[in-house]
């Protein structure tokens, strides 16, 4: 879309997404009008990435009880190489559209700093004033980032709580848990 006069954009995309719809079938496909010039990449990839994690109605009640039990404001889920938005919990409202572009890019920069001193990135803490913020490695596919505003909260218990949910997690983001479920409830029908 970089190279479309800006007048017209939507008539050349929606033009282009009929004509993929016509060819695609009965397969349901999405579109989006990327430019590498702002966040509208990031963000389709983001929702791509969010299309192809299973369970995700469940990761996001995870995480709302996890924050719930841990006193924290906000969680968000990282996919780990690429550092793109997998899935995100807060109880506050935050008016930033760019917001988890911003994150993910520092992420990477840091990252990419590590490798150049030769040193593995695993996790990271920043504390201000007003909040820390910790990042870790969670799953096989994911890093955690834990947003506190609170000086009351006890940052190794929710380092302890992390490492004791990933299990749980792991297997969520692998659709185990509701095959899982699923084979009990039809245990428990033929019974």
């Amino acid at each position: 879309m970089d190279l479309v006069a800006e007048n017209k954009k939507k008539e050349i995309f929606e033009k282009k997404k009929s004509q993929l719809e016509s060819k695609s079938g009965n397969f349901k496909i999405q579109c989006f009008p990327t430019s590498i010039w702002e966040v509208t990449l990031y963000k389709a990839w983001t929702s791509i990435v969010g299309e192809l994690t299973m369970n995700l109605k469940s990761i996001k009640e995870s995480l709302k009880k996890f924050s719930q039990i841990c006193c924290v404001e906000e969680i968000i889920l990282f996919e780990k190489n690429t550092f793109l938005l997998t899935c995100s919990y807060t109880d506050k409202e935050i008016n930033d559209d760019q917001r988890f572009e911003k994150i993910s890019h520092i992420i990477k920069k840091f990252k990419l700093s590590c490798m150049t001193t030769n040193s593995r990135f695993e996790s990271m803490i920043i504390q201000t004033r007003n909040y820390t913020t910790y990042l870790d490695e969670f799953t096989s596919s994911t890093y955690i980032m834990v947003i506190i505003n609170s000086k009351n909260v006890n940052l190794e218990l929710i380092k302890l709580n992390i490492a004791l949910c990933r299990k749980s997690f792991e297997e969520k983001l692998n659709g185990k848990n509701d095959l899982n479920n699923e084979n009990n409830e039809n245990e428990n029908m033929d019974n």
